[in-house]
């Protein structure tokens, strides 16, 4: 088990650093004095959430405070329609409207506008990203498809996290948290001022128990992580308020992973290494009156290690068994399972492959007194990916009325893996963009946007938005949204070669490698999905009472396919129809200066038009939603408390979790602050969180948080 970290070790790297810049107040911002968000997400445009062109949900940093969050996915349960869940400590996924557990695919994730999307195995890791919550400055969730601004994968929804800017933190910034289930946090921030360079540095430690009992089972597992990593971050300022902007970051999780397979085969219980890297430039330079040019170039690395020691039967890793295997499944697992009933009789005689399948196994039983001796093996579920991407975009704003943003984007993607690819497989893309905001009366604003995507495995695609948006009062608008996306297919979809290579533990026995038996292997026939949406939206605001409110109604019509990656096949469905209606709603009430109830609702109806019955695509819970209450207060007290709830997600399984936290800031002296605070997360029903029975024996975490800025 991964042992607890004492804090104060952690904190050992901070000391002896020394910084020379003006100290910087940070003090509370109440919600009454916010005013109507602005975003850039949604077209590449800075837009009121009256203006945009789909229903946008900000999570703004005073939420995030209030609601004593530690890691990103309990963050984005606040928002509508987002399905959360964990399957053990270190894997969290959080799907728009569910539709596959088992990955990513159909969403856009951002960090600053790099995607942070790992296209090998379609996935994105939300628990070892190289930051903290605590260096979060909103969360921009744009729900409705939006491949026209952001290319596939923005099929769903897009999610953008804005960290802070140097200049808006503290010189120095500590924080620990402590509490239940081995929680043991540490992180340490220091920003300042040289030669006209902004600069940010931070250093973070998570770590906890995760997971302890499979709930069907009711069999216990190790499940312990521990992440660390750094991120940084400095801007210089150029002339004709242009900017120059380097970021970077590196994190590495370690997670225990025996719940993965039966324990009985380890002769170590496996532990995976992530490796979480990345290096971004971003250049923004006005060069005439009406135009800006913006250049983001990026490279993104990933690199997990997962070691297998075990012990096997060198009948499972032959080539008689596997050729057996790829003849007749079925009849590969009687040979093992009813070697007595299986290995007599005609077929002997008449299959050649079931015949060296059997006499292996007979002289390894004979070998071994009546038992299939076990020989010490080595393998993995290695994997290594890369990401490098350069966006160069131009914002035209000729006059008050017109406003328009067009581009391009490569990405070049390679992923590695002998377990998962057999080998090195690289995909390559490009985007072309364009969006215009024409204001053609007072009251009505058209937005059009599309998006052409080269591919070089799937192909070339088109991806067209129009919205039409009618303030028709100066606080309430209507939005009508029509828009086309795309996803097109994952390096892993298109090319998986799935085989677990067995390697002896003493070489002078090499003659036993071999790989198991069951093996796994793509059609190679990439399949796009596509979706048209309809959208009819409404967000206005009663500021003399304090209400926001956000409704949308959606009418989808999908073309989805479904894909099992499992060691024991690899299967692409057709592409089946779906038709996806219902109706989300997102409210805040400011019944106080410093107090807010928030309201979300999510119904959805998924009808399989094919009568595929398919599981993982009705992935989708009808209904869902949170309700809380949250403080932030200009004295420095924070607090929140949150229901939230989803339904039919599984075998019609419940999901409710009630979270409160309760947080002061106090000034010390002139230019220090102290936070403190205790957050709670209580389970109210044992039904599982994700589609596996994954589950603790307790119903509750506590943790204590301690933070210091100067």
């Amino acid at each position: 088990m991964i042992k607890n970290a004492n804090l104060v070790v952690v904190f050992s790297m901070f000391t002896g650093v020394a910084l020379s810049a003006t100290p910087v107040v940070v003090s509370a911002q109440p919600f009454a004095d916010q005013a109507t968000p602005e975003v850039i997400t949604a077209t590449r445009l800075k837009q009121s959430l009256f203006d945009t062109p789909a229903s946008v949900t900000v999570i703004s940093r005073e939420m995030i405070k209030s609601s004593g969050a530690r890691e990103l996915p309990d963050i984005l349960r606040l928002v509508p329609g987002m399905v959360v869940g964990r399957e053990s400590g270190s894997e969290a996924y959080v799907l728009y409207h569910g539709t596959n557990a088992g990955g990513a695919r159909r969403m856009q994730v951002q960090i600053n506008g790099r995607s942070v999307y790992e296209a090998a195995l379609a996935r994105v890791d939300y628990i070892g990203l190289p930051f903290d919550v605590a260096e979060i400055e909103r969360i921009e969730v744009v729900r409705g498809p939006n491949s026209a601004a952001h290319g596939a994968n923005s099929f769903f929804a897009v999610i953008n996290i804005i960290t802070q800017h140097p200049q808006d933190v503290a010189n120095v910034d500590l924080l620990v948290r402590a509490g239940d289930n081995g929680i043991a946090d540490g992180f340490a921030r220091f920003a300042g001022q040289a030669g006209g360079v902004d600069w940010s540095l931070s250093l973070m430690q998570r770590q906890d128990d995760g997971y302890d009992t499979n709930l069907t089972r009711g069999t216990p597992y190790q499940d312990d992580k521990r992440m660390q990593g750094l991120n940084f971050q400095a801007f210089h300022a150029l002339p004709s308020d242009g900017q120059l902007g380097f970021s970077g970051g590196f994190s590495r999780v370690v997670a225990e992973q025996s719940r993965r397979n039966d324990p009985s085969i380890y002769r170590e219980l496996p532990v995976a290494t992530f490796d979480n890297g990345f290096l971004t430039l971003d250049w923004r330079q006005p060069w005439s009156t009406h135009n800006e040019l913006n250049v983001q170039t990026s490279i993104s690395t990933l690199r997990r290690d997962e070691p297998w020691l075990v012990k096997l039967p060198y009948l499972l890793v032959s080539p008689e068994l596997g050729a057996l295997y790829n003849q007749d499944p079925a009849l590969a697992d009687r040979a093992i399972n009813d070697p007595a009933g299986t290995c007599v009789g005609p077929a002997l005689v008449t299959n050649a492959v079931l015949r060296n399948a059997c006499l292996l196994g007979v002289s390894e039983l004979i070998a071994g007194g009546g038992e299939l001796q076990e020989i010490d093996y080595r393998s993995s579920q290695n994997y290594q990916e890369q990401r490098t991407a350069i966006e160069l975009s131009n914002t035209w704003v000729p006059n008050d009325w017109l406003r328009m943003v067009m581009g391009a984007e490569l990405n070049d993607k390679q992923a590695s893996s002998e377990i998962f690819l057999n080998g090195t497989v690289s995909n390559r893309s490009v985007n072309y963009f364009a969006h215009g905001e024409w204001r053609f009366a007072p009251d009505w604003l058209l937005n059009l946007g599309a998006n052409v995507e080269d591919d070089d495995t799937a192909g070339r695609f088109f991806s067209p938005r129009a919205a039409l948006n009618w303030r028709f009062l100066p606080e309430h608008s209507l939005r009508l949204v029509h828009a086309r996306a795309v996803r097109t297919p994952d390096i892993i979809e298109t090319s998986a070669d799935w085989r677990f290579v067995a390697r002896t533990e003493d070489r002078s026995m090499s003659d036993k490698d071999g790989q198991f038996y069951i093996t796994a292997k793509s059609e190679g026939k990439p399949k796009t999905e596509r979706i048209q949406s309809n959208e009819l939206g409404y967000y206005g605001e009663l500021r003399d009472i304090g209400v926001a409110l956000d409704i949308r109604l959606f009418y989808d019509e999908l073309r989805l396919v479904d894909n099992q990656i499992e060691i024991d096949g690899f299967e692409l469905s057709e592409l089946n129809d779906y038709l996806r209606t219902g109706l989300e709603v997102e409210s805040s009430w400011r019944f106080a200066a410093h107090d807010q109830l928030r309201l979300t609702y999510t119904h959805i109806n998924l009808r399989d038009l094919d009568n595929a019955n398919n599981g993982n695509v009705n992935f989708v819970p009808r209904h869902m939603g949170t309700l809380g209450w949250l403080h932030h207060d200009a004295q420095g007290w924070q607090g929140s408390l949150m229901y939230g709830f989803y339904n039919n997600l599984n075998r019609n399984s419940f999901f409710d979790r009630l979270d409160g936290y309760i947080g002061k800031t106090t000034r010390l002296g002139q230019q220090y602050w102290l936070d403190l605070g205790l957050s709670a997360q209580v389970r109210l029903t044992r039904d599982p969180e994700m589609r596996r029975e994954n589950g603790v024996d307790q119903q509750h975490k506590l943790w204590l948080s301690a933070g210091l800025r100067y």
